[in-house]
């Protein structure tokens, strides 16, 4: 039994640090041509990668995050969404809480970016890059911890009852 207690503390640290590893590669990606500017690795990836996070993102000049003096390949609210699956992965690597996921977190974080979508949409205000920026952060984060929770109860072989 205990053997067995150290091997799904294994999997789980082995899962988490994967993620990590996973989600840092997927933003240093769309953020390449500002973290190598100029570099042979740039010039060679950028319509491979443009177009590969074009897929993932309206790529919307207006709605982007320069860095560096280079446009960064999502716009902000994918940026804050990808940069809060970051953050959180790397904050699981050393934390472990116990959370009761329900469906009414999900619903908390994706009700800011629905409003901000909405309301910048029928321009009852100005679209800002950094409410996006946040709003995709907070969005980001949670559900990455829905997504790991998921497969760390597959691993355990626990059921997934999302249903509060």
């Amino acid at each position: 039994m205990l053997n067995r207690a150290r091997q799904l503390i294994r999997k789980k640290k082995n899962v988490r640090f994967l993620f990590f590893i996973v989600v840092l590669f997927w933003c240093i990606g769309f953020a390449s041509q500002s973290l190598f500017p100029g570099s042979g690795f740039a010039i060679v990836t950028y319509p491979v990668l443009k177009r590969f996070y074009g897929t993932v993102c309206h790529q919307v000049d207006v709605k982007t995050f320069s860095f560096m003096g280079h446009k960064l390949f999502v716009c902000a609210r994918c940026t804050g969404i990808y940069m809060g699956a970051l953050l959180t992965s790397f904050s699981a690597l050393f934390f472990s809480p116990r959370l009761k996921l329900g469906i009414k977190l999900l619903y908390a974080a994706i009700l800011p970016v629905i409003i901000d979508v909405v309301m910048s949409t029928l321009d009852i205000y100005r679209y800002s890059k950094y409410l996006a920026f946040f709003t995709g952060l907070f969005f980001g984060s949670v559900v990455f911890i829905y997504i790991l929770d998921a497969i760390e109860n597959h691993f355990n072989g626990n059921k997934i009852d999302n249903n509060e």
